[in-house]
């Protein structure tokens, strides 16, 4: 059974171009799924990173998941209103 390749936020950062605080504000949003190794350490996939670019890109004016069709959710699973994504709002 192969596993995927757990990266830093850095890494991640490196290979999707955007900066390791962006990254970290995503995961501290619960936008961005982690494995917590221990209370300081977070590593993450390049899969987690797939699916969150999933539900974060707007189609039509809405944000849904490509994969089911249904409104984008939060990691914790609850919908994110699109005016909330309008205006960032949690």
């Amino acid at each position: 059974m192969a596993q995927e390749r757990l990266l830093s936020p850095k890494e991640l950062s490196q290979a999707v171009g955007i900066s390791v605080t962006q990254i970290r504000a995503l995961m501290n949003e619960g936008r961005l799924e982690y494995l917590a190794i221990s209370p300081k350490t977070r590593l993450l996939t390049m899969s987690g990173w797939e699916r969150f670019r999933q539900t974060a890109t707007r189609a039509a004016g809405h944000t849904v998941n490509d994969a089911t069709d249904q409104p984008a959710a939060h990691a914790d699973c609850h919908r994110v209103r699109q005016a909330d994504m309008q205006t960032g709002k949690e």
